[in-house]
């Protein structure tokens, strides 16, 4: 019990939490991508993909600067998706009209705070429930 209020009590931590911002700069995209601290996800891989695309429009490794950019070749909604190797990811999503670029959700701010609180209290549920499992099918095995 005292756990989860000192869980509950604890300040939001979002510091695995990877966020973007698009940029445009005329016919181009332009992505950046971050962790709350200020980190980037140097040289982690990424693929851009096009409207109704099942393969990839471009494929490569984000810059030294945290940075994708590429240009697209037809209106629609373009995704751009980083993944890291320890399991973090985003997708920034970016309209292109046949005017030119439009942005969609131009900036993530990551999960709410109670959607962290709710994600948070369900891992702490989660670890407590299989620990008694744990114990139990123990204890079942030490009567037998």
């Amino acid at each position: 019990m005292v756990l989860l209020v000192a869980a509950l009590a604890a300040p939001p931590a979002a510091a695995h939490a990877l966020l973007h911002r698009v940029l445009e700069a005329d016919s181009m995209v332009r992505a950046e991508f971050y962790f709350p601290d200020g980190d980037k996800p140097y040289f982690e891989s990424y693929r851009v993909m096009g409207p109704d695309d099942h393969r990839p429009f471009q494929t490569g490794r984000v810059n030294a600067l945290g940075e994708v950019s590429f240009r697209p070749d037809r209106p629609g909604l373009w995704r751009v998706l980083v993944a890291t190797e320890d399991g973090h990811g985003a997708e920034a999503r970016v309209r292109v009209d046949a005017d030119g670029l439009g942005e969609e959700g131009q900036v993530s701010r990551g999960l709410s705070r109670w959607e962290r609180l709710t994600a948070g209290v369900g891992y702490v549920l989660g670890v407590f429930g299989i620990i008694t499992l744990w114990r139990m099918r123990r204890a079942s095995r030490a009567r037998a």
